[in-house]
């Protein structure tokens, strides 16, 4: 009570009127005047209009941890800010000159020196006349309101790194599709956009905020999200031009944020960049497709190669009975070549097959270009429009390189066909060129083969991208974007590279180097030798579940001088086998049959007669493992069709084995 003591009668007059009314004492008047200002929950302090300080609050007292005595006596501003004090009472005094009331926002000295910020707002207070009496000050803490900002503050940047590390863009739009907050992404391309809202004619359109440009989706899932208040997903297939017509597809999705009523007042607007997703599950499908194509191609091979076995057999039989009876007759050989030649290529044609389908390992050897370009180009010529003339500038003199046959013909294959895509409505020229290339700085040696074509050329952007996978600028029905790829894996595998050369309305050129092999020595072999057969008088068992097969191999082991006995069961030979073991000088089995493979049956022979020498022939070996062969003890293997020679060989060294 001793602080509103020393209050002035005029200050205090300002209750009067209340007081009187309840016939107060002038104590009653001091005590009713504390105990009001006490109940003012800011720290709060009186001035007189001298400058005095002459009441302070309860709320003051506990702020500063000081008793109220001390804080009248020293002053408000010693305690509150002790290095400023006489600067704002200076403030003080220039306000209560002036009259009014304002507020500032300072740093205070609070409780045992804990420095706060806190918001002063000062009045002045008037008696009846109007005349100033003091001012009255009061303190708002603002730590708790500072702390709350920083804390938001940290919360938006957080939110805002988690938005711009999303690698998609994502926004919250409201129900008329205006951004209210996006993540980076977004915030670049609305900066053109009026008012960051998305429009186009007749309607508004997220996918164009999403992604840029003048986008026309068919079904919003934004609209359809805002109409359903479900999450709605969808899916986009854009094409940005400047990024040389490459199409990205995008995963939208949209949840719908209701308020406290169920209504949706927002959409939460998810795009992510599926692109790579989507090549992946089509390489998946491809390599699905693939290995589908590769299990029907196994098949084939198997039972094509049981079919050649017989042809080339019997043509070989007929081929060998004629020399050695010594008839010249040259029409004869000549057919009988022909046959070998035919049921030959045949068989490259099956093993090209499955290389492609089967990605099988490549066999390279030295071989001279120039006859597999004429074997290509009787393929291709067969293929293309007679609109299309057909060049060919092809050195004969070139040197062999290093690599699978196969291969090779693959590659001009492609180059070819590409080029045939390429020259619109099927009329143009297509030239194949084959030369010796310059000696590079190594001394290393270079052919060149080249496809040129009169077609519509390449587009410059497009240029550096035609060798990437499943890159193509044909539509689906000619292309699947995977043959200049090939192209380039095969030649640059081969240690050799691919140029390319084209002009839009004139066309393009490849270029394909290889390297020279680097051969000491290249003994030819003439075909028309007649190889030197291996004969014998041994007791041979066949077991081949196709007659033709089973006839054609006893047919050329019978003209060799051996004694065969066939069976196209493998069960019934086991039987035989078992009453006759000790009869039979080897068995020659093939892989394939029912109830009993031929590797099993290897394995039955082999613990009846550990000694027995085994051959196994398969017309389709990627079923056929070393580790297989190795258990069931077979000791010669060989693929069909079989040949003369091959076979002679082979089952005379599984019979000299045994004799060593």
């Amino acid at each position: 009570m001793s602080d509103m003591k020393k209050v002035s009668p005029n200050f205090h007059s300002l209750f009067e009127d209340i007081l009187v009314k309840q016939a107060a004492t002038h104590e009653d008047c001091l005590v009713f005047e504390q105990e009001l200002f006490d109940a003012i929950p800011l720290p709060a302090f009186f001035q007189d209009a001298d400058g005095h300080y002459f009441g302070v609050n309860r709320a003051l007292a506990d702020f500063l941890g000081v008793e109220r005595e001390i804080i009248l006596e020293q002053g408000v501003y010693h305690f509150l800010v002790p290095g400023l004090a006489e600067e704002y009472r200076q403030k003080d005094m220039e306000l209560l000159a002036g009259g009014g009331r304002d507020s500032f926002e300072g740093l205070v000295s609070g409780r045992k020196g804990h420095v706060q910020s806190v918001l002063f707002t000062r009045a002045t207070v008037h008696d009846r006349e109007g005349r100033g009496l003091g001012l009255i000050v009061t303190l708002f803490d603002l730590s708790a309101l500072k702390e709350a900002q920083q804390n938001l503050g940290e919360i938006e940047l957080q939110k805002q790194a988690i938005l711009d590390g999303f690698p998609g863009a994502l926004a919250l739009l409201d129900s008329n599709l205006q951004v209210i907050w996006s993540n980076r992404i977004i915030g670049k391309r609305i900066i053109s956009k009026e008012n960051g809202i998305c429009t186009r004619q007749g309607d508004q359109c997220c996918y164009q905020l999403l992604h840029g440009g003048e986008i026309v989706c068919a079904d919003c899932v934004v609209r359809r999200s805002l109409l359903s208040g479900k999450i709605e997903t969808g899916m986009q297939e854009v094409t940005f031009e400047q990024e040389v017509g490459e199409k990205k597809f995008f995963e939208i999705v949209a949840t719908p944020i209701k308020d406290v009523s169920g209504k949706v007042t927002s959409v939460l607007v998810i795009s992510r960049d599926i692109t790579q997703k989507m090549q992946l599950e089509k390489q998946v499908r491809h390599s699905q497709k693939m290995e589908a194509i590769g299990s029907l191609a196994g098949g084939i091979a198997h039972d094509f190669n049981n079919v050649l076995t017989p042809i080339i057999g019997h043509a070989e039989i007929m081929r060998f009975r004629l020399r050695q009876s010594g008839q010249q007759d040259q029409e004869l050989e000549k057919s009988i070549g022909e046959i070998l030649a035919a049921a030959k290529r045949a068989k490259s044609l099956v093993g090209q097959i499955l290389t492609f389908a089967r990605s099988q390992e490549q066999n390279s050897v030295a071989l001279y270009v120039h006859p597999i370009i004429k074997e290509v180009m009787s393929l291709i010529k067969v293929a293309l429009p007679s609109t299309i003339e057909i060049h060919q500038e092809i050195d004969t003199e070139c040197r062999q390189v290093l690599m699978d046959p196969v291969q090779l013909h693959q590659v001009l294959m492609n180059l070819c066909t590409n080029s045939f895509h390429a020259m619109e409505g099927g009329v143009g020229v297509l030239t194949v060129r084959l030369a010796k290339g310059e000696v590079d700085q190594d001394g290393r040696e270079w052919l060149v083969l080249s496809v040129a074509d009169t077609g519509a050329g390449i587009e410059p952007a497009v240029l550096p991208r035609i060798f990437e996978p499943y890159f193509t600028t044909k539509d689906k029905s000619r292309g699947t974007g995977m043959g200049l790829a090939m192209v380039h894996g095969i030649v640059g595998g081969n240690g050799g590279r691919v140029e390319v050369q084209s002009e839009v309305g004139v066309g393009t050129t490849f270029y394909v180097y290889l390297p020279v092999a680097d051969l000491q020595s290249s003994p030819v072999e003439s075909v028309l030798t007649v190889p030197l057969l291996a004969c014998g008088t041994e007791h041979i068992l066949v077991v081949d579940d196709e007659e033709q097969v089973l006839n054609i191999i006893t047919s050329i082991l019978s003209g060799l001088g051996y004694r065969v006995t066939g069976k196209s069961s493998s069960q019934e030979a086991l039987l035989l086998f078992m009453e006759m073991k000790d009869d039979f000088d080897l068995l020659i089995t093939d892989y394939i049959m029912p109830l009993m493979t031929g590797v099993d049956l290897c394995s039955q022979i082999k613990k009846i007669r550990p000694d027995m020498p085994v051959v196994l022939c398969t017309g389709y070996s990627e079923q056929i493992s070393e580790e297989m062969l190795k258990r069931a003890g077979v000791d010669e293997f060989f693929l069909k069709p079989v040949t003369l020679q091959g076979l002679s060989q082979v089952v005379r060294r599984a019979l000299d084995q045994l004799r060593i």
